[in-house]
């Protein structure tokens, strides 16, 4: 994907809310119907429409022996400069427990509508209408869940505090405070002293709240996870070598949730590395707990009709990249 190019009078704001989107095409997503080891699966694709009547693609992947049967969902909201394509990298994980994954490409990424991203805070009522739209739609569904990325952590965060129904979150390098982040990126990156971003701050948050109708003061993540609900159930992801979102922001929002039912899990990667196997396995193993494992796993649910091996996905793709782009690609390589 090529890299966004910037007018001058662009480069201080546009960067931060329009990133190179990732253009791919549907068959990017493989098969409608592939096996998760010894699970098979089947991918529905559905349009919603977002609370600013954008149209947004989406992807249940469901365990097709669940169908009809009751059992949990985690929605995946991808980082910035990606799409539901990042799903892949929970699909193999979460198929074979038998809980459903619901890629959304957010608004203003991937293929669904709108100018501009705003790093959560319009992204957070898109996840709302999905939520609508399962429930309206999906009755075998009986809870849902969020699992996020980056951007995606911070949407699954602001989502939880606007509507309480979701009792878990999975947060992967979110950060607290987004005033914050862009002067540490600054100052690291760009050696600008503090003195000379708050000046050039005040015309950046003025630009944004002007084209994208939204304010970055609002993005305090670490204000705003102090009052959720306690009895949602948060595992933070982190990683040691990020030099986007260092460690210090998970740990921030470990300390201020209130929350007793709450984990940090912290590994060796930086923030578009493959997360370690085990790492996945110990966060799935979090939200078969919150979920409340034996409520749908021990159900006689029937064997799903057998289908011939070319109907089949051979496997499943997993992520690569850079913070340009995501491709399919095989396990040995990262993810975007």
């Amino acid at each position: 994907m090529r890299q966004q190019e910037y007018k001058w009078n662009e480069k201080l704001w546009k960067p931060i809310v329009r990133p190179p989107r990732h253009c791919y095409h549907l068959k990017d997503l493989g098969n409608e119907l592939f096996k998760v080891k010894e699970t098979i699966a089947k991918r529905t694709d559905f349009e919603i429409h977002n609370n600013r009547n954008q149209k947004l693609q989406c992807s249940l992947f469901e365990p097709l022996r669940m169908q009809g049967n009751p059992h949990p969902c985690m929605i995946y909201l991808h980082g910035n400069s990606s799409s539901r394509i990042e799903s892949f990298t929970i699909i193999e994980y979460l198929i074979p427990a038998n809980i459903s994954v619901c890629g959304i490409d957010l608004s203003g990424s991937g293929l669904s509508e709108g100018e501009y991203i705003s790093l959560g805070f319009h992204e957070s009522n898109d996840v709302i209408c999905l939520y609508d739209y399962l429930r309206e739609n999906k009755s075998d569904i009986t809870s849902i869940g969020l699992w996020g990325r980056s951007m995606g952590s911070v949407t699954a965060i602001l989502a939880a505090h606007n509507k309480n129904d979701f009792k878990v979150l999975v947060c992967d390098s979110p950060f607290s405070n987004l005033t914050l982040l862009c002067q540490e990126l600054a100052k690291v990156n760009y050696k600008i002293p503090n003195c000379c971003f708050n000046c050039f701050w005040c015309y950046v948050k003025s630009k944004i709240h002007q084209e994208v109708k939204f304010n970055i003061d609002e993005l305090n993540i670490v204000q705003i996870i102090q009052v959720l609900p306690q009895d949602v159930q948060i595992l933070f992801l982190s990683a040691q070598q990020d030099d986007l979102i260092r460690e210090s922001h998970p740990k921030l929002l470990m300390k201020q949730f209130s929350g007793k039912n709450k984990e940090l899990f912290s590994f060796d990667g930086t923030h578009n590395s493959k997360r370690p196997t085990k790492i996945m396995e110990e966060s799935v193993s979090f939200v078969l707990k919150a979920f409340g494992q034996n409520a749908w796993t021990e159900l006689n649910t029937k064997q799903p009709t057998k289908y011939q091996q070319n109907q089949l996905s051979k496997q499943i793709p997993l992520l690569r990249g850079d913070r340009r782009s995501v491709q399919p690609q095989d396990e040995r390589d990262d993810y975007q």
